[in-house]
Protein backbone atom coordinates (compact mmCIF):
# COMPACT_ATOMS: atom_id res chain seq x y z
CA UNK A 1 0.00 0.00 0.00
CA UNK A 2 2.62 1.98 0.90
CA UNK A 3 4.20 1.38 -2.83
CA UNK A 4 1.18 2.54 -4.91
CA UNK A 5 0.74 5.87 -2.22
CA UNK A 6 4.22 6.21 -3.25
CA UNK A 7 3.31 6.12 -7.24
CA UNK A 8 0.65 8.21 -7.48
CA UNK A 9 2.08 11.11 -5.67
CA UNK A 10 5.21 11.11 -7.88
CA UNK A 11 2.47 10.53 -11.22
CA UNK A 12 0.93 13.45 -9.92
CA UNK A 13 3.63 15.95 -9.08
CA UNK A 14 4.50 15.05 -13.22
CA UNK A 15 1.22 16.09 -14.11
CA UNK A 16 1.27 19.44 -12.20
CA UNK A 17 4.87 20.40 -13.39
CA UNK A 18 4.01 19.64 -17.01
CA UNK A 19 0.68 21.53 -16.74
CA UNK A 20 2.57 24.49 -15.28
CA UNK A 21 5.22 24.49 -17.95
CA UNK A 22 2.74 23.96 -20.97
CA UNK A 23 0.59 26.45 -19.33
CA UNK A 24 0.50 29.69 -22.02
CA UNK A 25 2.51 32.50 -19.73
CA UNK A 26 1.33 36.39 -20.08
CA UNK A 27 4.29 37.92 -21.93
CA UNK A 28 6.11 41.07 -20.93
CA UNK A 29 6.09 44.66 -22.47
CA UNK A 30 9.81 43.92 -23.59
CA UNK A 31 8.82 40.43 -25.43
CA UNK A 32 5.91 42.44 -27.38
CA UNK A 33 8.35 45.05 -28.54
CA UNK A 34 11.09 42.52 -29.41
CA UNK A 35 8.24 40.36 -31.73
CA UNK A 36 7.04 43.74 -33.27
CA UNK A 37 10.95 45.08 -34.49
CA UNK A 38 11.27 40.99 -35.61
CA UNK A 39 8.38 41.33 -37.76
CA UNK A 40 8.89 44.89 -38.62
CA UNK A 41 12.42 44.30 -39.81
CA UNK A 42 13.31 40.66 -40.19
CA UNK A 43 17.03 39.77 -40.09
CA UNK A 44 17.69 41.83 -37.32
CA UNK A 45 20.58 40.35 -34.70
CA UNK A 46 20.03 40.28 -31.14
CA UNK A 47 22.70 42.50 -30.55
CA UNK A 48 20.78 45.10 -32.89
CA UNK A 49 18.07 44.38 -31.21
CA UNK A 50 20.14 44.98 -28.11
CA UNK A 51 21.22 48.48 -29.10
CA UNK A 52 17.64 49.52 -29.71
CA UNK A 53 16.05 48.14 -26.78
CA UNK A 54 18.59 48.29 -24.13
CA UNK A 55 16.10 48.44 -21.46
CA UNK A 56 15.25 44.76 -22.65
CA UNK A 57 18.68 43.36 -21.97
CA UNK A 58 17.26 40.67 -19.94
CA UNK A 59 14.74 39.36 -22.29
CA UNK A 60 16.99 39.33 -25.37
CA UNK A 61 19.48 36.64 -26.00
CA UNK A 62 22.91 37.54 -26.83
CA UNK A 63 25.28 34.99 -28.24
CA UNK A 64 28.45 34.84 -26.79
CA UNK A 65 31.53 33.60 -29.11
CA UNK A 66 33.76 31.24 -27.57
CA UNK A 67 37.56 32.33 -28.43
CA UNK A 68 40.47 29.74 -27.54
CA UNK A 69 43.55 31.38 -26.01
CA UNK A 70 46.33 29.66 -26.55
CA UNK A 71 49.14 29.06 -24.29
CA UNK A 72 51.74 31.18 -25.69
CA UNK A 73 50.94 34.29 -26.40
CA UNK A 74 51.78 36.17 -30.01
CA UNK A 75 52.28 39.88 -28.58
CA UNK A 76 56.35 40.79 -28.45
CA UNK A 77 57.48 41.59 -25.24
CA UNK A 78 58.11 45.17 -24.37
CA UNK A 79 62.01 46.10 -24.08
CA UNK A 80 63.00 49.09 -21.46
CA UNK A 81 65.22 51.27 -22.38
CA UNK A 82 68.50 51.03 -21.44
CA UNK A 83 69.57 52.85 -18.56
CA UNK A 84 73.01 54.31 -17.71
CA UNK A 85 74.77 52.78 -14.98
CA UNK A 86 74.99 55.80 -12.32
CA UNK A 87 78.42 57.24 -12.16
CA UNK A 88 79.73 56.71 -8.45
CA UNK A 89 81.02 59.34 -7.12
CA UNK A 90 85.31 59.79 -6.71
CA UNK A 91 86.01 59.65 -2.89
CA UNK A 92 87.62 62.84 -2.48
CA UNK A 93 90.54 62.59 0.43
CA UNK A 94 90.12 64.68 3.45
CA UNK A 95 92.28 67.91 3.53
CA UNK A 96 94.58 67.83 6.13
CA UNK A 97 93.76 70.15 8.63
CA UNK A 98 95.61 72.35 10.75
CA UNK A 99 96.62 71.65 14.22
CA UNK A 100 94.70 73.61 16.84
CA UNK A 101 97.59 73.36 19.45
CA UNK A 102 100.46 74.73 16.85
CA UNK A 103 97.79 77.80 16.31
CA UNK A 104 97.23 78.10 19.88
CA UNK A 105 100.66 78.10 20.36
CA UNK A 106 101.50 80.66 17.63
CA UNK A 107 99.06 83.30 18.91
CA UNK A 108 100.61 82.53 22.32
CA UNK A 109 104.23 83.03 21.40
CA UNK A 110 102.95 86.61 19.91
CA UNK A 111 103.98 89.57 21.60
CA UNK A 112 101.01 91.14 23.88
CA UNK A 113 101.38 94.67 21.62
CA UNK A 114 99.86 92.99 18.46
CA UNK A 115 96.96 91.71 20.94
CA UNK A 116 94.66 94.53 20.80
CA UNK A 117 95.03 94.88 16.55
CA UNK A 118 93.73 91.41 16.21
CA UNK A 119 90.55 91.73 18.66
CA UNK A 120 89.87 94.62 16.61
CA UNK A 121 90.16 92.21 13.28
CA UNK A 122 87.99 90.07 14.72
CA UNK A 123 85.45 93.08 15.74
CA UNK A 124 85.29 93.84 12.01
CA UNK A 125 84.50 90.75 10.41
CA UNK A 126 81.93 89.45 12.88
CA UNK A 127 79.55 92.53 13.65
CA UNK A 128 77.05 90.17 15.50
CA UNK A 129 79.77 89.03 18.84
CA UNK A 130 79.95 91.29 21.71
CA UNK A 131 82.81 93.43 20.97
CA UNK A 132 85.42 92.94 24.09
CA UNK A 133 87.74 95.73 24.94
CA UNK A 134 91.21 95.09 26.31
CA UNK A 135 92.43 97.59 28.65
CA UNK A 136 95.86 98.43 28.42
CA UNK A 137 97.02 98.76 31.93
CA UNK A 138 100.00 101.17 31.29
CA UNK A 139 97.69 103.79 29.25
CA UNK A 140 96.33 106.73 31.63
CA UNK A 141 92.39 106.35 32.27
CA UNK A 142 90.21 108.97 30.01
CA UNK A 143 88.29 111.41 31.45
CA UNK A 144 85.03 111.20 31.29
CA UNK A 145 82.86 113.95 29.71
CA UNK A 146 80.94 115.66 31.75
CA UNK A 147 77.17 114.52 31.22
CA UNK A 148 74.90 117.44 29.13
CA UNK A 149 72.85 118.97 31.38
CA UNK A 150 69.26 118.23 29.79
CA UNK A 151 67.26 121.04 28.24
CA UNK A 152 64.00 121.84 29.80
CA UNK A 153 61.59 121.20 27.51
CA UNK A 154 58.81 124.41 27.22
CA UNK A 155 55.11 123.28 28.73
CA UNK A 156 52.81 122.33 25.51
CA UNK A 157 49.84 124.89 25.22
CA UNK A 158 46.66 122.89 26.07
CA UNK A 159 44.71 122.64 23.99
CA UNK A 160 41.60 124.92 24.18
CA UNK A 161 38.23 123.42 24.06
CA UNK A 162 36.55 123.21 21.07
CA UNK A 163 33.35 124.95 21.27
CA UNK A 164 30.86 122.81 20.11
CA UNK A 165 28.55 124.35 17.50
CA UNK A 166 24.48 123.46 17.58
CA UNK A 167 23.93 122.36 13.85
CA UNK A 168 20.80 123.86 12.77
CA UNK A 169 19.11 121.75 10.56
CA UNK A 170 19.52 122.35 6.83
CA UNK A 171 16.32 123.22 6.00
CA UNK A 172 16.15 125.96 8.55
CA UNK A 173 19.21 126.92 7.13
CA UNK A 174 17.43 127.33 3.87
CA UNK A 175 14.46 129.22 4.48
CA UNK A 176 16.63 131.79 6.37
CA UNK A 177 18.87 132.31 3.87
CA UNK A 178 16.25 132.40 1.33
CA UNK A 179 14.37 135.02 3.39
CA UNK A 180 17.34 137.36 4.31
CA UNK A 181 18.22 137.28 0.18
CA UNK A 182 14.75 137.86 -0.39
CA UNK A 183 14.70 141.22 2.11
CA UNK A 184 18.09 142.33 0.58
CA UNK A 185 16.61 142.21 -2.79
CA UNK A 186 13.62 144.04 -1.91
CA UNK A 187 15.58 146.86 0.15
CA UNK A 188 17.89 147.17 -3.51
CA UNK A 189 15.19 147.37 -5.83
CA UNK A 190 13.38 149.94 -2.90
CA UNK A 191 16.21 152.26 -2.96
CA UNK A 192 16.63 151.82 -7.01
CA UNK A 193 13.12 153.36 -7.31
CA UNK A 194 13.49 156.18 -4.59
CA UNK A 195 16.13 157.19 -6.57
CA UNK A 196 14.44 157.11 -9.48
CA UNK A 197 11.22 158.76 -8.22
CA UNK A 198 13.37 161.55 -6.83
CA UNK A 199 15.13 162.01 -10.54
CA UNK A 200 11.19 161.59 -12.29
CA UNK A 201 9.23 163.77 -9.84
CA UNK A 202 8.45 167.08 -10.99
CA UNK A 203 10.36 170.30 -8.98
CA UNK A 204 8.20 171.46 -5.68
CA UNK A 205 5.52 174.54 -6.59
CA UNK A 206 7.36 177.21 -4.69
CA UNK A 207 4.85 180.08 -3.24
CA UNK A 208 3.92 182.94 -4.91
CA UNK A 209 5.82 186.34 -4.83
CA UNK A 210 3.41 188.18 -3.87
CA UNK A 211 2.28 186.98 -0.29
CA UNK A 212 -0.21 189.69 0.45
CA UNK A 213 -2.34 188.68 -2.75
CA UNK A 214 -5.38 186.88 -1.50
CA UNK A 215 -6.33 183.67 -3.34
CA UNK A 216 -9.92 183.47 -3.89
CA UNK A 217 -11.55 180.47 -1.74
CA UNK A 218 -11.47 177.44 -3.86
CA UNK A 219 -15.66 175.56 -4.18
CA UNK A 220 -16.18 172.06 -2.74
CA UNK A 221 -16.05 170.51 -6.16
CA UNK A 222 -12.50 172.10 -6.62
CA UNK A 223 -10.98 171.23 -3.68
CA UNK A 224 -12.36 167.25 -4.23
CA UNK A 225 -10.47 167.53 -7.52
CA UNK A 226 -7.27 168.83 -6.20
CA UNK A 227 -7.09 166.38 -3.41
CA UNK A 228 -7.77 163.27 -6.14
CA UNK A 229 -4.68 164.66 -7.75
CA UNK A 230 -2.50 164.86 -4.68
CA UNK A 231 -3.82 161.19 -4.06
CA UNK A 232 -2.85 160.49 -7.20
CA UNK A 233 0.47 161.53 -7.06
CA UNK A 234 1.31 160.15 -3.69
CA UNK A 235 -0.10 156.59 -5.47
CA UNK A 236 2.38 157.35 -8.07
CA UNK A 237 5.48 158.01 -5.98
CA UNK A 238 4.64 155.20 -3.99
CA UNK A 239 4.44 152.78 -6.89
CA UNK A 240 8.01 152.98 -7.37
CA UNK A 241 8.11 150.95 -4.40
CA UNK A 242 5.26 149.08 -4.84
CA UNK A 243 6.59 145.11 -5.44
CA UNK A 244 2.77 144.09 -6.52
CA UNK A 245 0.82 140.97 -5.83
CA UNK A 246 1.12 139.03 -8.92
CA UNK A 247 2.28 136.34 -7.25
CA UNK A 248 -0.71 135.67 -4.94
CA UNK A 249 -3.73 134.14 -6.01
CA UNK A 250 -6.18 136.21 -7.30
CA UNK A 251 -8.66 135.84 -4.48
CA UNK A 252 -6.24 137.58 -2.21
CA UNK A 253 -5.45 140.40 -4.56
CA UNK A 254 -7.04 143.45 -2.73
CA UNK A 255 -6.95 146.99 -2.44
CA UNK A 256 -5.12 148.36 1.46
CA UNK A 257 -6.78 151.96 2.23
CA UNK A 258 -3.63 153.50 4.07
CA UNK A 259 -3.86 157.13 6.06
CA UNK A 260 -0.49 158.95 6.58
CA UNK A 261 0.28 162.21 8.29
CA UNK A 262 3.57 164.34 6.22
CA UNK A 263 5.61 167.01 7.49
CA UNK A 264 5.84 170.11 5.57
CA UNK A 265 9.24 168.23 3.64
CA UNK A 266 7.61 165.30 2.56
CA UNK A 267 8.78 162.68 5.07
CA UNK A 268 6.44 161.11 7.53
CA UNK A 269 4.91 162.58 10.30
CA UNK A 270 4.68 159.46 12.76
CA UNK A 271 3.73 155.41 11.03
CA UNK A 272 1.28 155.02 8.56
CA UNK A 273 -2.49 153.67 10.17
CA UNK A 274 -5.04 151.06 8.07
CA UNK A 275 -7.72 152.21 6.80
CA UNK A 276 -9.20 149.25 5.15
CA UNK A 277 -8.51 146.90 6.37
CA UNK A 278 -8.47 148.20 9.73
CA UNK A 279 -5.67 145.20 10.82
CA UNK A 280 -3.31 143.08 9.50
CA UNK A 281 -5.29 140.01 8.82
CA UNK A 282 -3.47 136.42 8.91
CA UNK A 283 -2.82 134.46 5.57
CA UNK A 284 -1.88 135.82 1.63
CA UNK A 285 -3.90 138.35 2.50
CA UNK A 286 -1.56 140.18 5.28
CA UNK A 287 1.18 140.01 2.75
CA UNK A 288 -0.06 142.14 0.62
CA UNK A 289 -0.97 144.89 3.80
CA UNK A 290 2.48 144.89 5.02
CA UNK A 291 3.62 145.09 0.96
CA UNK A 292 1.74 148.70 1.25
CA UNK A 293 3.23 149.64 4.40
CA UNK A 294 6.54 149.02 3.22
CA UNK A 295 6.17 150.52 0.02
CA UNK A 296 4.38 153.88 1.90
CA UNK A 297 7.64 153.81 4.47
CA UNK A 298 10.42 153.44 1.49
CA UNK A 299 9.13 155.70 -0.56
CA UNK A 300 9.48 159.03 1.36
CA UNK A 301 10.07 161.87 1.18
CA UNK A 302 7.38 162.67 -0.97
CA UNK A 303 7.40 165.71 -3.26
CA UNK A 304 4.25 167.27 -3.19
CA UNK A 305 3.44 170.96 -4.16
CA UNK A 306 3.96 173.09 -0.77
CA UNK A 307 1.08 175.36 -1.64
CA UNK A 308 -1.35 172.49 -1.24
CA UNK A 309 0.00 171.24 1.99
CA UNK A 310 -2.88 172.06 4.11
CA UNK A 311 -4.64 169.06 2.15
CA UNK A 312 -2.00 166.24 1.73
CA UNK A 313 -0.55 166.95 5.33
CA UNK A 314 -3.09 164.12 6.37
CA UNK A 315 -3.93 162.08 3.39
CA UNK A 316 -5.48 158.98 2.31
CA UNK A 317 -3.70 156.84 -0.13
CA UNK A 318 -5.20 153.52 -1.85
CA UNK A 319 -2.32 150.40 -2.77
CA UNK A 320 -3.18 147.14 -4.59
CA UNK A 321 -3.86 145.73 -8.04
CA UNK A 322 -7.27 147.75 -8.53
CA UNK A 323 -5.49 150.90 -8.58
Amino acid sequence: MLRGFTISTVLHATVIAAAVLTWPQRKSDCDRQIERLEREEPGLSQVDILMRLPQCASAIDVPIDIVDIGLVTDIAPVRKADVPPEEEPEETEPEEQPDPVEEDAEIVDEPPEEQPDEVNETRESEPQEEEVVVEDPEAEPEEEPEPEPKKEEPPKPKDKPKLIEKQKPKAEEDELDFLNDFEDILKDKAQDQRKIAREEAPPPINKPVLKDVQEPRKGAGERRGNTASLQAAMRRQVGYCWNGVDDLPKDDQINVVIRVKLNVDGSLDGDARLVSPRSVPVGRRGVVVQRALTAVRQCANYQLPADDYDEWKDIVVTIGPLK
